[in-house]
């Protein structure tokens, strides 16, 4: 799943990203949609979801290991299947939707220093999904007959692979690494 190019920096105001093609050696941004209403339809959907999978269970002795296993499993195979899906949906209308621009130093240098706090931001977010495996791993284990902590553990597994995987954070500090350093050269 090896993408040329990284988000580098977004721009939360006019929503779009700025992204760096290391095979290209170009910048293209990228406007994104509002998802407002689906953010919405996802809550509603998630407060009804919970409310009637928090009783339900498998009613059969099942050993606490085994479930973990067996959850572990179906969500990293359901995390490459999104992150398949995902990568040939994005392939699919890039070269539609991406506008090449050529930014000043000094504009690279504010999308660097801003991306930078993004960055931070993005890998705490997936530090806290990652915490997240573990806290519902850890709920599993002592419950392995709620089936709602069994699709919570397959999802967290599945939303987690899935944002690294959009983020990229080696990838991208990698880029951000590269990008000062040809700046240093351009001004030193």
């Amino acid at each position: 799943m090896p993408r040329s190019y990284v988000a580098i920096y977004q721009n939360k105001e006019l929503n779009y990203f700025l992204y760096f093609d290391f095979k290209k050696h170009e910048f293209f941004s990228i406007a994104e949609r509002k998802n407002q209403s689906m953010i919405l339809l996802t809550s509603f959907v998630a407060i009804v979801f919970y409310a009637i999978m928090k009783s339900v269970s498998f009613g059969i002795a099942i050993d606490p290991l085994k479930m973990l296993f067996i959850a572990s499993i179906l969500g990293i195979i359901l995390g490459y299947i999104s992150i398949k899906l995902t990568d040939r949906a994005i392939k699919k209308g890039l070269e539609r939707r991406k506008e090449v621009i050529h930014p000043t130093n000094r504009e690279l240098r504010e999308y660097l220093f801003e991306g930078k706090k993004q960055y931070k931001v993005q890998v705490f977010v997936i530090l806290l999904l990652f915490l997240f495996i573990f806290l519902s791993a850890v709920l599993l284990y002592f419950m392995p007959q709620s089936v709602l902590m069994f699709l919570v553990n397959i999802g967290s597994w599945v939303v987690s692979m899935l944002s690294a995987w959009l983020i990229r954070p080696i990838k991208r500090s990698q880029a951000h690494k590269q990008l000062e350093g040809q700046l240093e050269k351009h001004s030193g």
